[in-house]
């Protein structure tokens, strides 16, 4: 089926104006090549894509989230909600703030098979019965049809495309300390700025468009000159530092602030953490949009959307003109209109006028109806009915907006020392006005700063003494801004559209009050209105309006929702930050890379995960001998003669009896008894110890093992050198390894009677001395571990293959290690355990000595040892799938029979190359830990297998015979 709606993209009363206007920002001796849905345009250097997609003539851009109408541009700015497409690979891109750039790939998302002809639109039929609370209330029973119910509702979800080859962009962190940070660089906020640095404060200035300026950058001829004279005084103060595109988008406790940063000339984004002395919102106010009948279509704009597409980008957005206004800024845009000949018939609320309806097909406005019945042709509809104060900063400090009927707005109602409100969230005035009231912040936050700053210096014990008296926190002796009066304009007679991003019409709201969600945050959540991509900033004063309205009540009465951070979205990738963890290598890794070996990235380390073939490498290992780079294993080295007490605190068995040459696993447990890491530590002298640790977990047992010794025991004599570093190790493992090491070491015994399983030797190999040599291994053979000196670890590995070459040996890589480990059932700390695995998950109950005097984590392991946890926690056991060629991966879930209820997961799977099946370790609840027990698994695919639990966690050699000949 293919709903074909009338109309085009492209209409002639949308187009770039010929002549040049005094404010414009473009450059139009340029030409930036794009492309709109496959379609080839050009705009100017300092477009936004919105405005060179007008100024193309291109009106409607993407459709709606639900019932999927044509939508073109509203506000035409960074709230815009119709604007929200596809750049690239890059989804959700706010086209009306985004700069053009040459070669961009724009295109509308969630339409199929093209923005004009989308077969989605058919939900427009049905759109009576897709009301607010439609999906809880239809797609929760049967349970047994979610499935299919989710893969309908997939491909009707918004949004674009995410591509996950993506390459990784750069981010970024930094930590910001100024004195006063300004929210807003507007004529306030700079005049705040301004007054600030004059007062010896440090100021960081932000602002979320491209220049600062704020509303006067699209204003009258004085506006414009306001803002540059402004501008000028910013810059010639090296006190202030400016970032525009730039967002404060969360304050938290003591005014730590975070601020996204666009426009950084080497990341994709940056994250600031700054710690203000005083902060200062001065974000301006946002035009709201007005809700009545068609409302939402191709043509119907706000008086700012208009005055920045003419003014600034030179883009005629229509050719005849209704404007409805209640205000100068309403006045100013049909003004503007007028200018550059489009024809205006001006509806003034104010004079008791209003409209009711936007007439013409889903494509595009033909007509409005006012409220006389008379029906005006147009294919513009302006709409200044009044502003959102963006209170968002106030609420994170602990305010709660109170509504001021007079004006039309929530305020702040709150006074809070370090926090400053000025320009249009504090109240109205001339541009004079608001200026000498920044002024006026700007002095009061520099004063309030110097007064903050020294009770933190006085107050910081290695911070410079201060010589001065404390400055009195100065009190606030503002005059204050007036509140002009302004119509409450909210709803017109008719129903419309109230949150475009998520489709929800003022008959949805009032059909949840009715339906009993009349509490605003009951409604916001049950409608989803304001929960879409502008988060309420265009929609949340309507959507109380609306509320007020259906119960009865005023706005007052219904309150509003507060704002919780961010202010703006901001990318994972500018959370994460600069990647600051060093990637490591070890000594012997260029021979890896010169033999092709497939690199990985585990931990801190680029490690070989094979050579080709991982299956064969195992072969080769349990046949012959292999050998296998492990440095990255954490090794700690242990000296002082109480080194015993400190093994016994920290791992759960004990070892005062360790003998010298003797080798132990051990178990460590956090606090709460939770399996934080395993290992084996050797007694290499009297005094003199070598512990190892997982690969992950080597910065973590090292910080904690002096935690023990410096804030719990620092009578205890024991010296910690992390020496992971310091030695490359390397495996022998297989049966033939004993004969290769004995090739390279003449002065060990290394027959099983003299060097025997979990020993630890010190010896000569290849010719290095003072190596360290254990009988261990991972992989469940014969093999000894290796802790050559760094500088000499490739020089031993290269002898390793050299003298090996008649024995088969073949270096392995990790992910054959790991096949071996769980042919052997040894768990995976991280990966077989969690967060909440206990020790006694891991089947391990033997080494919880409990008559020790004390260990990390005894009293929790004693209360898990009870028989009535046995009943409870989780327990690790080997299962193999009763069709041995299916593999789960890791991560299915273990089921009750045909049913949904999760009993257990598969935490590690392979097909074993040894056994020529597939076998697994997983989590499962008691009752299915015996032997023989009958498992379900439920795999990707949706499918259930039969597994079944095996009678010891190794799949293969359970005795262990292999690795102690």
């Amino acid at each position: 089926m293919e709903l074909r709606l009338p109309g085009r993209t492209s209409t002639t009363g949308v187009r770039r104006l010929d002549t040049e206007r005094p404010g414009e920002v473009i450059d139009r001796s340029t030409s930036v090549p794009f492309t709109f849905n496959g379609k080839r345009f050009t705009g100017h250097e300092g477009d936004t894509i919105a405005s060179a997609l007008m100024g193309n003539g291109i009106r409607i851009v993407s459709r709606s989230m639900k019932y999927h109408r044509p939508r073109g541009y509203l506000t035409g700015d960074f709230w815009d909600p119709n604007g929200a497409l596809q750049v690239g690979d890059e989804p959700n891109v706010r086209s009306g703030h985004r700069k053009l750039t040459a070669g961009m790939s724009v295109s509308s998302q969630n339409v199929w098979p093209s923005l004009d002809h989308d077969v989605k639109a058919a939900n427009g039929l049905v759109s009576r019965f897709l009301t607010a609370g439609f999906y809880y209330k239809t797609f929760m029973k049967p349970a047994s049809l979610w499935p299919y119910y989710e893969k309908v509702l997939a491909t009707f979800a918004p949004g674009g495309t995410v591509d996950l080859d993506t390459p990784h962009g750069e981010f970024d962190k930094r930590y910001a300390h100024p004195d006063v940070l300004i929210a807003g660089g507007g004529p306030a906020g700079m005049a705040a700025a301004i007054a600030a640095a004059d007062a010896g404060a440090s100021v960081l200035l932000v602002e979320q468009e491209h220049q600062l300026g704020g509303h006067l950058r699209f204003g009258s001829d004085a506006d414009r000159a306001a803002a540059g004279t402004l501008r000028d005084e910013v810059g010639r103060r090296p006190g202030i530092e400016v970032l525009t595109d730039s967002t404060v988008t969360g304050r938290y406790e003591d005014n730590w602030c975070s601020i996204v940063q666009r426009s950084h000339p080497t990341v994709s984004e940056r994250l600031i953490k700054a710690r203000a002395k005083t902060l200062v919102v001065a974000p301006g106010l946002i035009e709201r949009p007005y809700v009545f009948a068609g409302n939402d279509k191709p043509g119907v704009m706000t008086s700012g959307a208009v005055r920045r597409m003419i003014n600034l980008y030179g883009v005629q957005p229509g050719d005849r003109a209704v404007v409805f206004t209640a205000n100068a800024d309403g006045d100013a845009a049909a003004d503007d209109l007028e200018a550059i000949g489009v024809p205006v018939h001006r509806v003034d609320a104010r004079a008791g006028e209003g409209i009711v309806e936007a007439t013409g097909p889903a494509s595009g406005l033909t007509g409005v109806v006012l409220t006389d019945g008379t029906t005006v042709d147009a294919d513009l509809l302006v709409t200044a009915i009044g502003w959102t104060a963006p209170t968002s900063l106030l609420n994170m400090a602990g305010d709660r907006p109170v509504y001021d009927a007079n004006a039309a707005r929530f305020f702040g109602s709150v006074q809070i020392d370090n926090v400053l409100t000025t320009g249009g969230i504090a109240g109205d005035g001339t541009v004079e006005e608001l200026i000498q009231h920044g002024e006026a912040t700007g002095r009061l936050a520099a004063a309030r700063a110097a007064s903050i700053a020294h009770a933190l210096r006085s107050a910081t014990v290695w911070a410079t003494e201060t010589t001065t008296d404390a400055p009195a926190f100065p009190a606030d002796d503002r005059t204050a801004l007036e509140r002009h009066a302004h119509p409450e304009l909210y709803r017109a007679s008719t129903h419309g559209i109230v949150d475009y991003s998520e489709d929800v019409g003022s008959k949805d709201l009032v059909a949840a009050a009715k339906e009993g969600y009349d509490s605003i945050e009951l409604l916001k959540r049950y409608t989803t209105a304001t929960m879409g991509p502008a988060q309420g900033k265009l929609e949340t004063v309507n959507t109380a309006a609306v509320l007020a309205e259906a119960r009865g009540e005023t706005i007052a009465d219904v309150g509003t929702t507060v704002w919780r951070p961010p202010f703006v979205p901001i990318t994972l990738g500018a959370l994460g930050g600069r990647i600051f963890e060093p990637t490591r290598v070890s000594s012997i890794q260029p021979w890896h890379e010169a033999r092709g070996a497939t690199p990985i990235l585990a931990g801190q380390w680029i490690r070989p995960e094979h050579y080709g073939d991982p299956a064969a490498e195992v072969r080769n290992t349990r046949t012959n001998v292999g050998i296998i780079d492990v440095t990255p294993l954490g090794k700690l080295d242990l000296r002082g003669p109480d080194v015993p007490a400190l093994l016994e605190q920290m791992y759960t068995n004990k070892w005062r009896k360790l003998p010298v040459g003797g080798v132990r696993y051990g178990l460590m447990c956090a606090e709460d008894g939770v399996v934080l890491d395993d290992g084996v530590t050797g007694r290499l002298a009297d005094d003199h110890y070598l512990m190892t640790t997982t690969s992950s977990g080597a910065g973590t047992i090292w910080e904690w093992a002096e935690m023990w010794l410096q804030t719990e025991h620092p009578e205890w004599q024991v010296h910690v050198t992390p020496v992971t570093t310091g030695y490359t190790s390397i495996n022998v493992a297989g049966p033939r390894s004993r004969e290769l090491v004995a090739r390279l070491c003449d002065d060990v015994d290394l027959s099983n009677e003299a060097f025997g399983y979990m020993q630890v030797r010190r010896g000569t190999i290849a010719g290095v001395p003072d190596c360290i040599m254990w009988r261990i291994g991972f992989t469940g053979e014969l093999s000894f571990e290796l802790h050559v000196p760094s500088g000499h670890g490739l020089h031993v590995w290269e002898r390793l293959m050299a003298d090996g070459a008649d024995l088969g040996i073949q270096p392995f890589g990790l992910e054959a290690q790991r096949i071996m480990r769980l042919e052997k059932g040894h768990f995976i700390v991280g990966q077989d355990t969690d967060g909440l695995s206990k020790a006694p998950t891991t089947g391990l109950e033997n080494l919880i000595k409990l008559d020790k005097p004390d260990f990390a984590g005894k009293p929790e392991l004693a209360w898990a040892l009870e028989p009535e946890q046995a009943q409870i926690l989780p327990r690790i056991v080997a299962i193999q799938p009763d069709d041995p060629t299916i593999v789960p991966e890791e991560a299915c879930q273990i089921l009750a029979g045909e049913t949904n209820e999760i009993l257990g997961r598969i935490t590690s799977s392979r097909m074993s190359p040894t056994l020529g099946r597939s076998i697994c370790l997983g989590q499962v609840v008691p009752s299915l830990a015996l032997p023989g027990t009958k498992i379900t698994i439920l795999l990707v695919d949706g499918r259930r297998v039969a597994g079944t639990v095996q009678e010891h966690h190794a799949h293969y050699d359970p005795e262990g015979e292999r690795a102690r000949v």
